[in-house]
């Protein structure tokens, strides 16, 4: 078994190619797959990692578990420490105190700790985040997770082959190809939204379902070792070829709709072994992964990778309208990993007396520094730094806040039922959209006397077919329906909250996707709109909802976040422009081509309540009308009151 641990400059090259992909997606429209930079720095991590722990066991007869993580300690800690603290300073003036700031606090703490893909797991996709200036670590969390078992498994590995004299590479070879199957394949089911609720969140932050990336990188290390360099120069032309374009391929077509990782991680995965399995030998490629450009992008790419995305987040807040501080926050990206890359980094890493407890010292001192900057902005986000934080957002008590789904149960709190005494019949369902209008349905049937009855799932809406975010919702759709044959409603009230299972189920929630009627996943907007509009159409043209009147009202405008800050105290927080939200309103605009000529159906669209001459409301004298910034609260659904009650009054028998 052999290992060789020299400097491989076509494999910091692929570093840069890596870290420019992450970087351009993240400021740019133009590699909309750029994330798949993420799962080439998995392969090259594997392969790295492994080709090091090969030769010093075949150097050394075995592996130091002390060293091995005095190493991560030295490479990792300290920029991270240092991003971190710079990063919570700056969030002390650019973020608003309060949630925005104790959030920051809670994604740096679970960043320094490595699990920041769990927190991220549990709160929703990748794409949802996007204002979350610890987003991107949740990469770190996998690796370093998947390298606090790995050298125990190569180190028992080692001895076991040992003891029986096999040959240590050709059981470590078998046994990861062993675990990277498993990994992959259940990446792959969970990536199509199958086994486990939240699937595909599961799928992308999940360590154990990243693992055969890194474990790719780790097989490659054993074959370069095994003498696989010498291969025939017109394979290693072809097989660098179609490694490299299958990296940048999907970095071109890929998207936010892209079933990821699963089945579509292995054009990036795969590309990036035959880079580093053929590079040894000069090619077209090679000349590219070693040209001095993208080696420095390389060598620096740690540190950019660290600063980019939180610099771009807070050239977003203060600059939103100009796309040139984009670049700016990009440029000075590249500066602090320079300066960090010379006067922290490698000093720091190339001190191998820092092991043992010297480690432990490092770790701790840099932790705890990092902690006490959490402590203090946790302190001065409840104090609120002086700033006016007028509300922007206020939720308000409901009286139907129990008409809501729970646990696959119809509610049937009396709140959520009533009989009148006219022949006006009112059902409201919907998703949590028609949680936010409840109370005003419920005035207005109350004001012309007429029957109610009050049913929403949050994240199921009235559809043709479920989503997966929740695993009753098929359920409620069903529900739905026997709760109208029993009610015999007059007049159906639907609300949906469409960009949710549109553009938030491709950028934030993929298990809120609409599938098609195929079963099928959509691959792009286009697709998730068109599933989204057929399913509504084909819902409302159903015996049971044509029965009745049906008044649908379309999705709220989207209120941006303009949370004032230290450096924006007088950040907005009474108006928007509409045309600020293009995916809601053209979601609502084909919504209205497809059910306009339905003649039993009206649509409410709230903006044309809300939003005078292009601007919509954010409150009114009496204090803010959005409970969150896809929901109105009570006092903003009262404003839709007279509107609702015209159109029922209007269809009512």
């Amino acid at each position: 078994m052999t290992g060789g641990s020299g400097f491989r400059r076509d494999v910091q090259g692929l570093r840069g190619i890596a870290v420019a992909l992450v970087v351009l997606e993240h400021a740019s429209d133009i590699v909309p797959g750029g994330y798949i930079g993420v799962d080439v720095f998995f392969v090259i991590s594997g392969f790295v990692i492994t080709r090091l722990m090969l030769a010093e066991f075949q150097s050394q007869g075995t592996v130091s578990l002390r060293d091995f993580y005095a190493r991560r300690i030295r490479r990792l800690i300290p920029a991270l420490s240092v991003v971190l603290a710079g990063t919570l300073l700056l969030s002390m003036v650019v973020l608003s105190p309060g949630i925005e700031q104790e959030s920051a606090v809670w994604a740096a703490v679970s960043s320094l700790f490595f699990v920041a893909n769990v927190r991220y797991l549990l709160q929703g996709g990748y794409f949802f985040l996007e204002s979350d200036p610890f987003r991107h670590l949740w990469s770190l969390g996998v690796e370093e997770q998947f390298y606090a078992v790995y050298p125990l498994l190569l180190l028992c590995v080692f001895v076991w082959s040992k003891r029986r004299g096999w040959n240590p590479s050709r059981v470590l070879g078998w046994t990861l190809l062993a675990v990277s199957a498993v990994s992959f394949v259940g990446a792959s089911l969970l990536a199509v939204g199958e086994l486990l609720p939240l699937a595909t969140r599961l799928s992308f932050f999940g360590s154990p379902f990243r693992f055969w990336e890194l474990m790719a990188g780790a097989m490659v290390a054993i074959l370069v070792g095994k003498g696989v360099r010498q291969i025939p120069r017109p394979v290693v032309l072809v097989a660098q070829s179609v490694g490299l374009i299958a990296i940048v391929w999907p970095a071109v077509a890929y998207g936010p709709f892209t079933l990821f990782p699963g089945v579509a991680a292995i054009p990036p995965v795969l590309g990036t072994a035959l880079l580093i399995a053929t590079g040894s030998q000069l090619s077209p490629a090679r000349i590219l992964t070693e040209s001095r450009p993208v080696v420095y992008l390389g060598n620096i790419s740690y540190g950019l990778y660290l600063w980019h995305w939180p610099l771009l987040v807070f050239s977003k807040r203060l600059f939103p309208e100009n796309s040139s501080a984009l670049l700016v926050a990009v440029g000075l990206s590249i500066g602090l990993a320079d300066v960090q890359l010379r006067f922290l980094e490698d000093p720091i890493r190339r001190r191998n007396d820092v092991i043992g407890r010297k480690a432990v010292k490092l770790m701790i001192g840099m932790s705890g520094a990092v902690l006490m900057i959490c402590a203090a902005l946790w302190a001065g986000a409840q104090w609120g730094w002086g700033v006016n934080r007028t509300a922007q957002f206020e939720e308000l008590p409901s009286l139907t806040m129990e008409c809501g789904y729970s646990d696959g149960e119809r509610p049937n709190s009396a709140g959520c039922m009533a009989e009148g005494v006219s022949a006006t019949r009112i059902l409201l369902i919907g998703d949590s959209q028609a949680g936010a209008l409840a109370d005003a349905v419920v005035t207005v049937a109350r004001q012309i006397g007429a029957s109610y009855r009050v049913a929403f799932g949050n994240s199921c809406p009235v559809h043709a077919r479920p989503n997966e975010l929740r695993s009753d919702c098929s359920f409620i759709q069903s529900d739905f329906v026997q709760l109208a044959s029993e009610f015999e409603p007059t007049v159906t009230v639907i609300a949906n909250a469409s960009d949710l299972y549109v553009t938030r189920g491709g950028f934030g929630k993929p298990d809120a996707r609409i599938r098609s009627a195929d079963g099928s996943m959509p691959n792009n907007y286009q697709e998730a709109l068109e599933n989204w509009v057929q399913g509504v159409s084909q819902v409302l043209t159903q015996k049971w909802s044509s029965n009745a009147a049906v008044v649908y009202v379309q999705m709220v405008p989207v209120a941006p976040t303009q949370n004032p800050s230290v450096l924006r105290p007088a950040a907005g927080t009474e108006v928007f422009p509409l045309k600020a939200g293009f995916d809601r309103n053209m979601i609502a605009q084909q919504e209205r081509k497809a059910l306009e000529g339905l003649q039993n159906v009206k649509i409410l669209d709230p903006a044309k309540v809300l939003c005078g001459d292009g601007e919509c409301a954010l409150a009114t004298s009496e204090g803010p009308i959005y409970a969150d910034a896809y929901h109105l609260n009570t006092r903003g659904a009262g404003l839709l009151e007279p509107t609702l009650r015209a159109l029922i009054e209007q269809i009512s028998p």
